[in-house]
């Protein structure tokens, strides 16, 4: 692969929300291991390879929904809770094939800040997501203000030193669904050579 290969590829990842997912549409076990192979080679401080995922697919959905919406209710203030929005966090796993939930797992180096940790998780969802992208399989990294909570990191059991940093909703678009276009302001404008 050359240079404009990747920078292809990097422009032609787009997020492709859950609605716009065929849940039917089976992944295999091998592009599976691909796609988190891909999201080993991240870079992180002192190899502390911080990243976890935790696969829901099939029935295993719906315990997603359920946890999303039992946080969702638990947690939010009852002046700020929408129904139209706990009722968007019980559908989206069940229009995407699987959901994924993204965990930072902290090291045992106290040297290395958290921050760290959380952005070596980025960088595995980054390759996941391209890698994805050049299969033709749509990703959505969602982050709901509830994913953070105690609530939600108790119905993923997570233990000491680990933290969600949201889920990722995975399913091939729906036939006919165009893959998504997209724009950028020009890198020159983000950018200052000193």
């Amino acid at each position: 692969m050359n240079l404009e290969q990747t920078a292809a590829l990097i422009a032609h990842r787009r997020s492709i929300k859950p609605i716009d997912m065929d849940p039917e549409r089976e992944i295999t076990s091998e592009l599976w291991d691909t796609l988190f192979e891909c999201a080993n080679w991240a870079p992180n401080h002192g190899h502390t390879e911080p990243w976890r995922f935790i696969i829901y697919s099939g029935d295993a959905r719906s315990e997603m929904a359920s946890a999303l919406q039992h946080a969702y209710k638990t947690d939010t203030p009852p002046g700020e809770f929408r129904p139209d929005k706990h009722e968007k966090m019980g559908l989206n796993p069940l229009y995407s094939h699987s959901i994924v939930a993204i965990i930072m797992k902290r090291g045992d180096n106290p040297k290395i800040p958290a921050i760290e940790e959380i952005e070596a998780v980025a960088c595995a969802v980054q390759n996941f997501h391209l890698a994805a992208a050049s299969t033709g399989l749509g990703v959505f990294w969602s982050s709901p203000a509830v994913g953070y909570g105690h609530t939600f990191a108790q119905s993923l059991e997570l233990t000491e030193g680990e933290q969600c940093l949201g889920v990722l909703y995975v399913g091939y678009p729906k036939e006919g669904k165009p893959w998504p276009t997209g724009s950028r302001r020009p890198a020159a404008a983000k950018i200052t050579f000193k």
